[in-house]
């Protein structure tokens, strides 16, 4: 029992060991992988943010770019005396059919105004006309048309004659269709971009209606914290960047969703261009990472199972190993006497029993004298050799054991036949005369038996042992060198 608690107690260490070593690979396998997608989450913010940043300059160009065409045909304009003169009409017709600019009208420095459509109207009150006639090239701030709901701002351009301001160059641009066009072909046009004010009013909006429930009258700060996508602190910190014109992104929240929305400014009358994107598609890119995670988890999952299968198999071989090994007799490698009577009393309690056994019980004879004259060294060799005789003539499901100095046992499973049993006994008795030990000289071996079979003679270990034990001392007592049985023998007493 002592022995058995010493194993289990090895055991329990053993496989404790294990499971720091594998609680430390696989802590250090889930840091690697946390600090993976910390790395994937900061390389996609860095990538959506450098696309808003390409895309907002892209955006300043193409401003700059009708600017400057404006510009080229102010400086035309300015050269005719008349600016409503007939070919400068024919030109601003010819502009929209060339340029993306819808409505285009010739100011003068009244205010009266003529369009490629016709139309005329007086401007002097605007504010963009103002600046404009103060020589500054000029966007106007946002404004919504009536008629088809797009929001459109003016590009106003001063036309100057002998060095002063006589008049303007107008035309209207729809913004908001550039600003759908910029991220068109970014993510696959999943997602949805703005411009805003530092006050966070909206100024256009791409037609991303799936992607946002933002509305155009929704003020962009007081919308996502509201809804408790940003934190208020958070959101703070981004109207700070907004107001001095500093990029940045912020990181929205909504149950088990996630999207980045960046903001980057324009330069033109301090806007902002923002852009929000799921996380999932930003982080696209990077798919390949949590598929490799996928399989990098199946592989070392594998290779864990297989390492704690194998560990588990080589201590139970190791441990069955170990508990053979404590069963046996050192000299004669048979089966000692705590393994002989554990391995008999599992046959008993098992469904084979049901087969019935012999049980026969085995002493040298005079074996003591063997010892006294020839010396232990040479009584351990006849052990030894008797040992060899044994396993050799009996089969391999048979218990064979030595339970005490020149004391063996031996159970066979299976055998109900007395004629079977007794045959096998006389066997045993002349290879045993016939063992050749060159030590004992002319010196014969000779073995008293007694056996006793199951059921008939007791059903468990200790009655089969006690009646073996006794029909082994009848044979002792009539002379040794022969053997008996125990029912046959007490017929004879009765």
């Amino acid at each position: 029992m002592k022995k058995k608690r010493i194993e289990q107690n090895e055991i329990k260490r053993y496989f404790l060991i294990i499971a720091a070593f594998l609680s430390f690979m696989i802590l250090s396998l889930l840091f690697f992988l946390s600090w993976l997608q910390q790395d994937v989450e900061v390389s996609s913010r860095k990538t959506v943010a450098t696309n808003v940043e390409r895309q907002s300059y892209h955006l300043k160009s193409v401003l700059d770019i009708q600017f400057n065409y404006l510009t080229g045909m102010a400086s035309y304009m300015g050269e005719r005396e008349d600016l409503f003169c007939q070919e400068n009409k024919r030109l601003i017709q010819s502009i929209v059919k060339e340029q993306d600019l819808n409505l285009i009208g010739i100011m003068k420095a009244d205010g009266h105004t003529y369009y490629n459509n016709g139309a005329r109207k007086n401007v002097k009150n605007r504010g963009y006309f103002k600046k404009v006639m103060q020589g500054q090239k000029i966007m106007s701030p946002p404004l919504e048309s009536k008629v088809d709901g797009r929001t459109k701002v003016i590009l106003a351009v001063p036309i100057y004659r002998n060095g002063k301001v006589t008049g303007a160059l107008g035309a209207s641009y729809n913004v908001g269709a550039l600003n759908q066009m910029l991220f068109n072909d970014i993510y696959d046009g999943i997602g949805f971009s703005m411009i805003i004010d530092t006050s966070g009013k909206i100024i256009s909006f791409d037609s991303g209606l799936s992607y946002r429930k933002i509305g155009i009258n929704d003020n962009v700060y007081d919308f996502y914290t509201k809804s408790g996508e940003v934190a208020e602190e958070t959101m703070k910190s981004a109207k700070v960047n907004i107001k001095k014109q500093k990029s940045g992104i912020l990181v929205l929240k909504e149950k088990n969703a996630m999207s980045y929305l960046a903001y980057e400014p324009l330069h033109i009358n301090n806007w902002m261009l923002c852009y929000m994107v799921p996380q999932s598609k930003a982080q696209e890119e990077f798919q390949f990472i949590g598929n490799k995670e996928v399989i990098l988890f199946a592989v070392i999952g594998v290779g864990v199972i297989t390492f704690f299968i194998l560990i588990f198999q080589r201590t139970s071989m190791k441990q069955k190993k170990m508990r053979e090994i404590a069963s046996r007799d050192g000299l004669t490698q048979l089966y000692n006497k705590a393994g002989t009577e554990q391995r008999i009393k599992e046959w008993l309690h098992s469904d084979r029993s049901k087969s019935g056994a012999v049980l026969m019980m085995m002493d040298v004879d005079y074996f003591k004298q063997i010892n006294d004259n020839y010396g232990h060294a040479v009584g351990d060799r006849v052990l030894y050799k008797i040992g060899h005789l044994l396993k050799s003539s009996f089969r391999e499901n048979d218990i064979v054991g030595r339970i005490g100095g020149d004391e063996f046992l031996i159970f066979m499973e299976g055998i109900t036949s007395e004629e079977f049993a007794v045959r096998r006994m006389e066997n045993l008795q002349q290879y045993l005369r016939e063992l050749p030990i060159e030590e004992l000289e002319e010196h014969t071996l000779t073995c008293s038996m007694g056996a006793a079979f199951m059921p008939k003679d007791g059903t468990t270990f200790g009655e089969l042992y006690k009646h073996a034990d006794e029909a082994l001392y009848t044979t002792k007592r009539n002379g040794r060198d022969g053997f008996r049985i125990y029912h046959e023998v007490e017929e004879k007493k009765v």
